[in-house]
């Protein structure tokens, strides 16, 4: 397993522990910075680097989670002038995204344990897997499916 897949293993527990008994731990919290103009080659670069490890993340965290808890979802938006896609789980969910404009990138993030104030983007790559932490710990009541009739 990778140090990611543990830390989620760490997290949510064995399959077979009901939500109630997730570990609880302090609740993690994404490193961001005040979002920055920069050019509209880094930008794109940025995102599309900071989706494509989303992606590797997501994939690891529900190999974790396993067949028996809801899963992260992962849906990608291609407007005119944004790219972005969107992390969720259960009931949270947090948007990244770039807008571009007149020459120049300017990222943003987005979620449901965001506080507003100046708009914020992720600080790098490095602050992903925080990221999907805080949104594991953000639905906790959504950690287990449903059982299904059999």
């Amino acid at each position: 397993m990778t140090p990611f897949m543990t830390r989620v293993a760490e997290l949510v527990g064995t399959p077979h522990q009901h939500h109630g008994e997730l570990a609880q731990g302090p609740t993690t919290v994404p490193r961001t910075r005040i979002s920055e103009r920069v050019a509209t080659g880094t930008g794109a670069d940025r995102h599309v680097a900071l989706r494509s490890l989303a992606e590797q993340y997501v994939c690891e965290a529900n190999a974790v989670l396993g067949s028996e808890r809801e899963h992260l979802g992962l849906v990608d938006e291609t407007l005119p002038n944004e790219l972005a896609f969107t992390v969720t789980f259960g009931d949270a969910g947090a948007r990244c995204s770039t807008t571009f404009a007149d020459g120049r990138a300017v990222g943003r993030l987005v979620g449901t344990f965001d506080e507003g104030g100046d708009e914020r983007e992720l600080d790098g790559p490095d602050a992903l897997p925080d990221l999907l932490v805080r949104l594991l710990e953000t639905a906790p009541t959504q950690a287990t499916r449903t059982a299904q009739p059999s």
